[in-house]
């Protein structure tokens, strides 16, 4: 009786010892592309997946066991970053620019600093403007005659609009080649009638 009980205290204090939890870290993050990637070492933006590994029974090399069920079914985000201020410094809202070869300089104030994997693009008259993705200073040239609308933008990985910018107005203008003071044809008083002699 005494040696069962040895014998089943013992297989008991094995089967405990093999079955030792330990913890390990498993990093995940989400790339511009919207792809989950894991990973055992950190990366840029990663957010730390707490895994739960169990020994073999056979006192093999311990495997990570796959993601807890709260992991697998909600992924971790990308790090989501709140901004706090975007806007057109420059140019001033009805600002005017003469001559039709007049650059427009544009320049944009930004809190805090464009995230990894969100985009800020610029748009003219609700059109984007190409070669201007993520830039905080640009040039607007050979523009049109007439008022024109700036705005920013900012969107994440996926396209979901985080925060735009009031839309700044200006005005491209030509410079008159007419002397001052000139009056021309259609603005000359009528003539007076003359009167005529009884």
């Amino acid at each position: 009786m005494k040696t069962r009980i040895l014998v089943l205290a013992s297989c008991l204090l094995a089967f405990a010892s093999q079955a030792q939890e330990s913890k390990k870290e498993l990093w995940t993050w989400r790339d511009a592309n919207g792809v989950v990637h894991f990973s055992d070492t950190p990366g840029p933006g990663a957010k730390r997946v707490d895994l739960v590994v169990t020994g073999p029974p056979s006192g093999g090399a311990a495997a990570p066991a796959a993601p807890t069920a709260s992991a697998v079914a909600q992924p971790p985000a990308a790090p989501g970053v709140t901004y706090r201020l975007l806007e057109i410094s420059q140019p001033e809202n009805d600002a005017s620019f003469f001559n039709s070869d007049a650059t427009v300089p544009v320049r944009i104030r930004l809190e805090p600093a464009l995230a990894e994997g969100d985009t800020m693009r610029l748009f003219l008259d609700g059109n984007r403007v190409e070669g201007a993705d993520n830039a905080l200073e640009f040039t607007l040239e050979n523009l049109a005659r007439g008022t024109h609308s700036i705005m920013a933008m900012i969107r994440d990985a996926k396209g979901v609009e985080k925060i735009r910018s009031q839309p700044v107005v200006f005005h491209m203008k030509q410079n008159t080649i007419i002397a001052p003071g000139a009056v021309g044809p259609n603005l000359r008083p009528p003539p007076r009638p003359t009167p005529r002699g009884g």
